[in-house]
């Protein structure tokens, strides 16, 4: 596989792309997951951000009307990490706070919002408690060790995508919780998607071949696609069975909501502060 200026491809793209479960937010044990996804850590001058499809974190306002719970379910990074004492548990970190965004019609102002296809937050110290790692991983021609660190995406890695490159997207499909004890899943490479173009809110990819069975995707909503220069041009959504077609939530609008977040996150602080010194 193609190597980027440092590291081969498959490297990069094993190591930006984490597991998550999703959990009812009664659920305070998290111990029983309503489902899977993916996301990825971006470094964004200094502060790390996480990166999932909105889906996976307002799991309940994906229906037909696609209208706002305001039910927020708690998404949990797999750290892969064991601890030494007991080799049948494994560390995973709960994220909050969770920023997404609403389209709004400003020819149809009486129509409701829509949500958009993207959720971030600013992780905190307490996140990184436990080192993320890899698990084994192989591929024909290739192997990637387990227990080596996971990497972040520097924002100077975002890129419009291009017609004459091909992308791809690693995880993890067919994740099973067996006997509440062990986790299983299948490691999966989608390589050589081309792209297409901008069709409204999203990016349209085809894939070399037909989508025939959508569990073949499932669990990889959230991924960084990437080129095969290692650059990340937007967050997978969704994918149409029966068809050569997936929906990638663009990286600009990705660097908008972490700009909006960043700016929200200094007004509270700020704002923390004026009520702690007026109560002093």
């Amino acid at each position: 596989m193609k190597k980027t200026d440092e590291i081969s491809l498959l490297e990069v793209l094993v190591k930006t792309s984490y597991l998550t479960q999703i959990t009812d937010p009664e659920n305070r044990e998290l111990d029983k997951p309503v489902g899977y996804g993916s996301g990825f850590i971006v470094d964004y001058d200094g502060m790390k951000f996480f990166v999932t499809a909105d889906h996976n974190v307002h799991f309940d306002d994906y229906g037909a009307t696609e209208q706002r719970t305001w039910k927020d379910y708690v998404v949990s990074i797999f750290n892969n990490y064991t601890d030494p004492n007991n080799f049948l548990s494994t560390g995973i970190t709960p994220l909050g706070g969770f920023y997404s965004m609403e389209q709004f019609h400003l020819d149809k102002p009486v129509e409701m919002s829509r949500p958009l296809d993207v959720s971030v937050c600013k992780m905190k110290p307490i996140n990184f408690q436990l080192p993320f790692l890899t698990d084994r991983v192989d591929f024909t021609g290739e192997s990637i060790e387990g227990g080596e660190p996971k990497l972040t995406i520097s924002k100077d890695c975002f890129e419009e995508p291009s017609l004459n490159e091909l992308y791809f997207v690693f995880g993890k499909i067919k994740v099973d919780l067996v006997d509440n004890i062990r986790i299983t899943w299948e490691n999966t490479l989608k390589e050589s998607l081309q792209f297409v173009d901008q069709v409204g809110d999203f990016l349209l990819f085809n894939t070399p071949h037909e989508i025939t069975d959508k569990l073949e995707w499932a669990g990889l909503s959230g991924s960084p696609v990437m080129s095969d220069k290692g650059r990340c041009v937007g967050v997978l959504c969704d994918v149409l069975e029966g068809s050569h077609a997936i929906w990638v939530m663009p990286i600009s609008r990705v660097k908008t909501l972490i700009e909006v977040a960043i700016q929200q996150e200094a007004q509270d602080e700020k704002r923390n502060s004026e009520k702690g010194e007026s109560q002093t």
